[in-house]
């Protein structure tokens, strides 16, 4: 090797040396003076991971063209991940087993709902609907399965209404952390164009159903799946330089309630457009089969802890100015008030617990068993006036 090839092979060990010192005392650096929205993103990947094997997959459901329609009755299995390990069990209904068998005295009160009803990360006794079935003269019913929205739990009312026994009353639960995200997806598959404004300006595009930047998602997917690179905050660091280059650039990956939050995008009033839809396709099976039916409404954690909002916004390149928390919920309020629907919304209840960050999981956005609680407490008035009004019952 002659003497121009050492020097130069020296020199790019020398480089490479200095780069590898040089991340290593940033590492160091951010670990010890982490700000506070890589503390809280490491906080969420180290608790571990979101669902067992990353899905649903396994579970005993059974399903059609347009979605799932019940658990098969009389199945038993667990859900397991790093933040939670619980069992499951189903009813002859195809339910989730509440603390109080279906008495067959009182009428039948069928909750439907994504994971948050159904009650994923807790035992079957500790669900809200359980909570609220063990102090009700009604039977309340879990129909929750993970993934579902407003268009799939309407299809299980036409499908399931007989075989449930023709109940008088339904209750949808809505959780606006998702909710609106995927009522969107059920109606496209692709990029939805919303109008920004009635004024012919150009459209947004919401980005959470089919990114471009699919490359971004799969490797960030590839890290937090890697033992060893997930826990390195350099990474976690530069993915966030990346993320506000790209957020800078319109394309807004982020969670969706931060999408439905913003005020100065479009994305809710289009997803509103969807919600309304499928509200009025509600109202006509409603009169169809001859229910009524009412909402309640759960918050997402950073809709109700201000540190844990401050600190994602701020990840995401995000101004606080530009995001209101309140803005979906009012949507809704104006959406069921003028279709005259009876709704609960917990947001403000649950806002006022003294321990709101144990309300949810540290990664993954569902309830604790001490989320269960509350929400079941904020909404247990307000539930029974409704069951009461609807099917005429005592106290």
């Amino acid at each position: 090797m002659s003497k121009t090839c050492q020097r130069l092979l020296v020199s790019a060990l020398l480089t490479l040396a200095g780069l590898l010192f040089a991340m290593l005392i940033l590492e160091g650096a951010l670990r010890v003076f982490p700000p506070d929205w890589l503390r809280q993103r490491m906080r969420e990947i180290n608790a571990g991971q979101q669902v067992f094997f990353d899905s649903d997959e396994g579970w005993p459901l059974e399903c059609s063209d347009t979605g799932c329609l019940r658990f098969t009755p009389g199945s038993k299995f667990r859900v397991i991940t790093r933040e939670y390990n619980h069992s499951v069990a189903i009813d002859e209904h195809g339910a989730r087993a509440t603390s109080v068998p279906i008495s067959g005295e009182g009428p039948v009160v069928p909750f439907l709902g994504d994971s948050f009803t159904f009650g994923i990360g807790v035992e079957d006794t500790e669900t809200f609907v359980s909570l609220l079935d063990s102090g009700s003269a009604a039977d309340y019913l879990n129909l929750g399965i993970s993934g579902n929205s407003l268009p799939q739990q309407i299809d299980i009312v036409n499908k399931r209404h007989r075989e449930l026994g023709s109940p008088s009353l339904y209750v949808f639960v809505f959780f606006v952390g998702n909710d609106f995200q995927n009522l969107v997806e059920s109606h496209s598959g692709a990029d939805i164009e919303v109008s920004a404004s009635g004024e012919g300006s150009t459209a947004d595009r919401y980005r959470t159903l089919n990114s471009r930047l699919s490359w971004l998602s799969r490797t960030n997917e590839y890290v937090l799946n890697h033992s060893a690179l997930r826990r390195l905050y350099l990474l976690q660091w530069a993915r966030h330089k990346v993320l506000l280059l790209v957020n800078r650039a319109n394309a807004d990956l982020m969670d969706p309630v931060f999408l439905i939050m913003r005020t100065g995008r479009s994305y809710l009033p289009g997803a509103r457009q969807y919600f309304e839809q499928e509200l009025r396709r509600l109202e006509d099976t409603a009169r169809k089969l001859d229910f009524d039916f009412a909402f309640v409404i759960l918050p997402d954690r950073h809709q109700i802890n201000s540190g844990l909002l401050e600190a994602k916004s701020a990840y995401y390149g995000l101004s606080t100015e530009t995001i209101d928390p309140t803005l979906p919920n009012r949507a809704l309020a104006a959406a069921f008030d003028a279709h005259a629907v009876s709704y609960i919304d917990i947001t403000d209840c649950l806002a006022s617990s003294a321990e709101v960050q144990a309300l949810y999981y540290s990664r993954d956005n569902h309830f604790t068993a001490q989320g269960h609680r509350a929400a079941a407490e904020c909404m247990s008035s307000g539930m029974e006036e409704i069951v009461r009004a609807t099917l005429s019952l005592s106290n």
